[in-house]
């Protein structure tokens, strides 16, 4: 499996491709709110078939570019957690707004699966950035979101945010083991590293 990283949108969010070379068969991980040519670029270059887009949770700038997105892959199906999907509906502030959005074809909680090329995409609830947010584990790569990034966590004084929830979640994290995590935002790193740089990991 190979993992495309591209920063875009208007605060830099990291949106993920990941592929397998050998069936063309993709998922996204996160769109941002403004997907630029280059990401579309990579998908018609290597001539990708995107099964799902992976939202980690419902801020504007992780998923108000999946209407967009979906008009050009509407085979895609779009994932995202019970709670987030609600938050948006909702209209709150920082969310997508309902009128960018799509209607979900899969919602998801804590402990589901997916199938994607035979292996299993497991969905991870860690609430705390919003009270939806999860982690999606494929193989070794852990994509966290905003809920863990390097030497730090996300932030919580926006609607549905915790501190008490994102440090259980953050903790919940730090014991799965020596995963790489590829998060919304800044660089890609692991959970080792982390317990070492980051003050909010706790086992």
């Amino acid at each position: 499996m190979k993992i495309e990283c591209f920063e875009q949108g208007s605060i830099g969010t990291n949106c993920y491709i990941v592929y397998d070379e050998v069936s063309r068969n993709a998922f996204c991980v996160d769109v941002s709110d403004r997907i630029y040519p280059s990401f579309y670029a990579f998908i018609q270059t290597h001539q990708l078939n995107i099964q799902y887009v992976l939202l980690t949770h419902g801020h504007y700038d992780h998923a108000s570019d999946i209407k967009a997105f979906c008009s050009r892959y509407p085979a895609a199906k779009v994932v995202i957690s019970i709670e987030d999907d609600a938050n948006i509906r909702k209209g709150l502030s920082v969310f997508c707004h309902p009128s960018d959005y799509v209607e979900p074809t899969v919602l998801v909680e804590d402990g589901d699966t997916l199938d994607f090329c035979g292996k299993e995409i497991l969905v991870i609830a860690t609430p705390g950035h919003t009270s939806g947010s999860v982690c999606y584990l494929f193989e070794d790569a852990l994509f966290c979101g905003d809920t863990v990034f390097y030497g730090s966590i996300g932030r919580t004084d926006v609607p549905t945010g915790s501190f008490f929830e994102i440090m259980k979640s953050v903790s919940k994290i730090s014991r799965l083991g020596n995963y790489k995590l590829f998060p919304g935002h800044m660089q890609t790193t692991d959970i080792p590293t982390q317990r070492k740089v980051n003050p909010y990991f706790r086992e």
